[in-house]
């Protein structure tokens, strides 16, 4: 998952030998921090965030594929510019099925 989060950051970026991507481990949770240059903050971001939302959506797909939960944080001078919880399509639907059974 790494890999590809970086692949994807350097691809992109106007100096790609600034990217850096960390895992950080928990006990049910991947946290990946994408680190790049600020000047290139904006394009991995990309306009109304899409570009970091289509990275996390391939994130989700291979966290899915092994059970697991991924977070995706880029980061811009030791500060969080962008954070998202990705959960697998199980866990939605049981959020979903609990709210239409609290609604009955």
């Amino acid at each position: 998952m790494k890999e590809l989060i970086e692949y994807i950051a350097k691809s992109i970026v106007n100096k790609p030998e600034a990217v850096v991507v960390t895992e950080e481990q928990s006990s049910e949770r991947l946290i990946l921090k994408l680190q790049v240059d600020p000047e290139d903050t904006g394009r991995v971001i990309g306009k109304q965030g899409r570009v970091a939302q289509a990275m996390r959506t391939l994130l989700r797909v291979m966290a899915v594929r092994e059970g697991i939960r991924a977070n995706l944080e880029i980061v811009s001078d030791q500060e969080i510019v962008s954070d998202q919880e990705i959960v697998s399509d199980q866990e939605i639907v049981s959020e979903a099925e609990t709210s239409h059974e609290t609604s009955e």
